[in-house]
């Protein structure tokens, strides 16, 4: 059985697949199953030109998603050695699953809202890249 303290949430570059996966398996991470947050959260697409980088952040009471993600675990240390790789406005925090369980995962500040797209309504990250494919 996984402990809930060595699992991470990943929801954007982290996922299996993309640019930043190759992290989490550097550091032992094994995948556990496909998630989603709980209700609490909001989906960005940071920066300009033809690869944004994703941000998610707390919402307001009654404005957050649901955002699908993978739910990985950890071996002893791991999260710490993440840590250090990650720059503002990005950090790692605590996220909320659907299921109430806290898990460690990829926040981003708040304030990248101002100047983000906002996509939560596309559910999640490879929704969201799936679109630019089509564009």
């Amino acid at each position: 059985m996984t402990n809930e303290a060595d699992c991470l949430l990943a929801v954007g570059n982290h996922l299996a697949g993309l640019s930043r996966h190759h992290e989490l398996v550097e550091e032992g991470a094994r995948l556990l199953r496909p998630v989603r947050t709980a209700a609490s959260y909001r989906l960005l697409a940071r920066g300009a030109g033809p690869r944004p980088n994703p941000g998610l952040i707390e919402a307001a009471p009654g404005e957050g998603a649901r955002i699908e993600g993978e739910l990985y675990a950890l071996p002893a240390g791991a999260v710490e050695r993440l840590a250090r790789l990650v720059r503002a406005p990005v950090r790692l925090g605590r996220v909320r699953l659907e299921d109430g369980t806290e898990v460690h995962g990829y926040l981003c500040d708040p304030s990248e809202a101002g100047t983000a797209r906002d996509i939560s309504d596309l559910g999640g990250w490879r929704a969201f890249l799936a679109g630019l494919k089509g564009d």
